[in-house]
């Protein structure tokens, strides 16, 4: 792990912070950035999240931040929109990030991807995946009836308007040999079985409580 000390242009000094050694948290946070995350300036990170379903979840994306780079993260809450915005104001962060595989301004322009770093070691991308899926994807239940039986089907959905990140996230999936399916627009991958759905939650798991309570839901019914 480095100390950030480098200096700013026109200031004394830049905001001290960690820079950690590639890990799984490491990994697991580029997934979030990439799917909730955005740095649209030199100097700042925001993460927007739901501010009723990830609620609990946005405490674990903070003590992540501040786990790894020892920083302050501010919350800023937008009621109108349920929306709750964490907030990292560091130089050193974001051109951190960058190196990392998170890019400035818009991520969908730019087509994200899985960062090389990630690619080829499988620890690291279940917990890219972990990230992404906590952030932009979730379960859900599909309630229809057969002949006058009703059934409940869980199934899971990942969406992306960036094409390359969708093949690396299918391709990632099929390495743990999850049969993804994409939508037509490539824009969302579903998993459709019960099984693909129990194997996802086995071998990437989830740090969203949306997620688990949901999967606990369907499972107690």
């Amino acid at each position: 792990m480095e100390i950030a000390t480098l200096e700013y242009p026109k200031k004394s000094h830049r905001k001290i912070i960690c820079l950690p050694s590639e890990s799984i948290e490491l990994a697991e946070l580029i997934g979030i950035v990439l799917g909730d995350g955005g740095i649209n300036n030199d100097w700042q990170l925001v993460i927007t999240l739901n501010s009723i379903a990830d609620l609990e979840y946005s405490r674990y994306v903070k003590n992540l931040l501040e786990r790894l780079f020892a920083i302050h993260v501010a919350i800023r809450l937008r009621k109108d929109k349920n929306a709750m915005v964490l907030v990292c104001s560091s130089t050193s962060l974001v051109d951190f990030l960058i190196t990392k595989g998170c890019v400035r301004g818009n991520k969908i322009k730019q087509q994200i991807t899985a960062p090389l770093w990630i690619q080829g070691i499988d620890i690291y991308e279940r917990y890219f995946v972990r990230g992404l899926m906590d952030t932009d994807g979730g379960l859900y239940i599909h309630k229809h009836t057969v002949n006058k039986i009703n059934y409940r089907n869980i199934g899971l959905c990942f969406g992306s308007a960036s094409f390359p990140l969708i093949c690396s996230v299918a391709t990632i999936l099929k390495k743990f040999n999850i049969e993804p399916h994409i939508s037509k627009d490539k824009r969302k991958i579903y998993l459709y079985s019960e099984k693909a759905v129990v194997d996802y939650l086995r071998i990437f798991g989830s740090s969203n409580p949306r997620i688990t309570n949901k999967f606990n839901e369907w499972k107690g019914a």
